[in-house]
C-alpha cells in the first residue's frame, strides 16, 4: 500500500497543473493499482518470491503517464498459476465468494477492480493472466498486442 506517496504525488500533480495548466500524461491524477510484477521506485516487485523482498525498485514503470499508483496487487508465485496465492503475501480470493479463486496471474487486480477498489488496474497477460481473473471476477480487461504497452519496468525484464 503506497498511500502516503500517493497523497504526496496527488498534491504535486495538483500544484503542477495549477501553475502550468498542462497535464503530465494521459492518466494525470488517476488513482491506479498495479500488479506486483511492475517496478515502482522505492517498493518491492517480488512476484511472490520471498527472496525478492526488501529490494525496492530503482525505476518507476508508470511515472511518465501521470498516474497515481496507490497499491500493488497480489500474484501467484512466479505468476504461472490460475489462482492467486504465494508464500510472501498469502492468498487473494474471489470478491464474490471467498471459497473460490480470483484467478491468476493478475488475480489481485481482478479482485480489486471487482470491488470498485481502483479506477484503473495495470496487469500483464501472456497466457490468460488478465482474461482469466476478469472472467472469474466479473470485470473487463484489455489484452494489448505484445509490446503495444511497454513491459519495461516489469520484474524479470
Amino acid at each position: 500500500v503506497l498511500y502516503e506517496d500517493a497523497r504526496k504525488q496527488a498534491k504535486e500533480l495538483d500544484a503542477e497543473f495549477a501553475s502550468t495548466k498542462t497535464l503530465r500524461g494521459p492518466f494525470h491524477g488517476v488513482p491506479v493499482s498495479v500488479k506486483d510484477n511492475y517496478q515502482i521506485e522505492g517498493y518491492d516487485a517480488t512476484i511472490g518470491f520471498t527472496a525478492w523482498a526488501n529490494n525496492p525498485g530503482k525505476k518507476d514503470a508508470c511515472a511518465s503517464a501521470g498516474a497515481i499508483i496507490f497499491v500493488k496487487t497480489n500474484v501467484p508465485q512466479t505468476m504461472l498459476a490460475f489462482e492467486c496465492s504465494n508464500p510472501l503475501w498469502g492468498r487473494t480470493t474471489n470478491p464474490w465468494n471467498n471459497k473460490y479463486t480470483c484467478g491468476g496471474s493478475s488475480g489481485g487486480e481482478g479482485a480489486l477492480l471487482a470491488m470498485d477498489g481502483s479506477a484503473l488496474g495495470i496487469g500483464s497477460d501472456i497466457g490468460g493472466s488478465l482474461r482469466i481473473p476478469a472472467s472469474y471476477c466479473g470485470v473487463y480487461s484489455l489484452k494489448p498486442t505484445a509490446e503495444r504497452v511497454s513491459s519495461i519496468g516489469t520484474q524479470g525484464r
